[in-house]
């Protein structure tokens, strides 16, 4: 079965050859349907949030899909900035795109001729293709399975309608891949370790990358997403680090060197002002913070 995401990155053609029934399961593309946010139109650093899933298994003739057409607000909460008409507007238009692709039921056939095959993959392959709109397909992937419409829930149900305490920290996960990404690009990836715990037996902390000089971390960058919808929230997650900083200063275990990529909020001068309040207290304990979307200060920051 093949499936994707709307988001970052697109999967090439996808051979003939992988489509295929193995036992009495099948390989099934699928995709997730992301909406994407940019700063300063650079994708490098844009963000996203999981709305839905498209599933194909060519050679049963289902072209199915799943989306997130009701609970708008954990997307706009994701994405305070973006206006909700305009949401849904995309939506709209998207899934009436999708609509005129797929054109099936999405029930699953006994017997396909090669011809329906060809012409699946082909109607998969343009649905996915790179485009410049808020709404569009990650990278394709691929899974076994028996059933094509339950797998098709299974995927939405854990990537989509996920427990929404589980989406509070979704952007910093993104904001991660996104610097590893830039990492690698940058050629730095090597001298980073990824996930080292910092500090000593009494108090340590998860750090998502890390670089040593011999056995001590000299170097920490962290993403930080303070572009909440309310600034209490702002507070109790930047409140939540600043504590961290002071015990690891404390303890004397606060690497030299440590930064914190921030998420900024947009176009409210009191979440604006709780979130730079943040980060005056960060650099207070010895800390650093930038803007996530600049990559120039990240890669000066980041270089050994």
């Amino acid at each position: 079965m093949l499936a994707g995401i709307v988001g970052v990155g697109v999967a090439d053609a996808i051979p003939a050859e992988q489509v295929f029934r193995c036992g009495h399961r099948a390989v099934l593309a699928f995709g997730f349907v992301q909406v994407e946010k940019r700063d300063g139109g650079d994708r490098e650093t844009a963000e996203f949030a999981n709305v839905g899933v498209v599933l194909l298994c060519p050679e049963v003739d289902f072209f199915g899909s799943l989306f997130e057409r009701h609970k708008y607000k954990r997307i706009t909460d994701f994405f305070p900035e973006l206006d909700s008409n305009i949401f849904k507007a995309g939506l709209a238009g998207f899934l009436k795109e999708l609509g005129r692709v797929t054109s099936r039921d999405h029930q699953p056939a006994q017997f396909v001729l090669h011809d329906e095959v060809q012409s699946r993959i082909a109607a998969f392959k343009e649905l996915v293709r790179p485009r410049e709109s808020i709404f569009h397909f990650g990278e394709v992937a691929t899974v076994l399975a028996a059933d094509p419409r339950a797998k098709l829930e299974e995927l939405f149900n854990f990537y989509i309608k996920r427990p929404f305490a589980s989406d509070r920290e979704y952007q910093e996960i993104i904001m991660r891949r996104s610097l590893a990404d830039f990492l690698q690009k940058i050629q730095l990836a090597p001298f980073y370790k990824l996930d080292q715990r910092i500090g000593d037996d009494t108090y340590n902390v998860m750090a998502p990358f890390v670089h040593y000089e011999g056995n001590t971390p000299r170097k920490v960058i962290k993403p930080l997403q303070l572009a909440k919808p309310a600034t209490t929230e702002i507070y109790r997650h930047g409140d939540a680090w600043i504590s961290t900083v002071r015990r690891l200063d404390r303890i004397k275990c606060l690497p030299k060197e440590f930064l914190f990529t921030v998420k900024q909020p947009v176009a409210n001068k009191q979440h604006e002002a709780a979130a730079q309040e943040i980060c005056t207290e960060l650099e207070n304990y010895g800390a650093m913070t930038v803007r996530f979307a600049d990559r120039e200060a990240i890669e000066r920051f980041a270089r050994v």
